[in-house]
């Protein structure tokens, strides 16, 4: 017997809403004997490990009992939060995002720049042009091909940090 996705995303999506975190993503994959069962959650204030660990208790707990819809191989548990370059796709991804530096493809080109605003409709990026003048770029999600938050090893010019600032955007 194979596993039960339909009733595995149930179980999982109600224990990840009761703790306040967004199932981002759910696999079941068979690897030799075993069956893995991958978890990504993400919520507006980050996941912490002790978080991790106490959605990752609740899910075996609720995986464990006589009904089990992971099939009847043994499973791992891998419960994660995105990594850094994963694709932003919604609002709320973005909104997780504000103060971090992220490439964006419109279709018509990149842009790099520092996230200042994210709402229901679109983006402010703080785009550096030429001569390290710093300009605000609205991009509508609608023109949006993709995007990813970039590292970044040192710390933003100091006039892009003072608007980070101003708009009470925390990095």
């Amino acid at each position: 017997m194979g596993t039960d996705d339909g009733r595995l995303r149930a179980i999982v999506t109600e224990v990840t809403d009761a703790h306040g975190y967004d199932l981002e993503e759910l696999t079941a994959r068979t690897v030799g004997r075993r069956r893995v069962v991958r978890v990504v959650i993400d919520g507006d204030h980050g996941v912490s490990l002790d978080d991790a660990a106490d959605v990752s208790r609740e899910i075996s707990e609720r995986l464990d009992g006589p009904d089990d819809p992971t099939g009847e191989l043994p499973y791992t548990l891998e419960v994660t939060s995105p990594g850094v370059g994963r694709p932003l796709r919604e609002p709320r991804h973005f909104r997780r995002s504000r103060g971090r530096l992220l490439a964006v493809n419109t279709g018509q080109g990149e842009l790099t720049g520092h996230l200042l605003r994210a709402d229901e409709s679109g983006i402010e990026l703080l785009v550096a042009g030429k001569k390290g003048a710093i300009s605000p770029v609205t991009v509508p999600y609608d023109q949006i091909v993709g995007a990813k938050v970039e590292v970044e090893f040192a710390a933003p010019p100091a006039v892009v940090q003072e608007l980070l600032d101003a708009e009470g955007v925390t990095r």
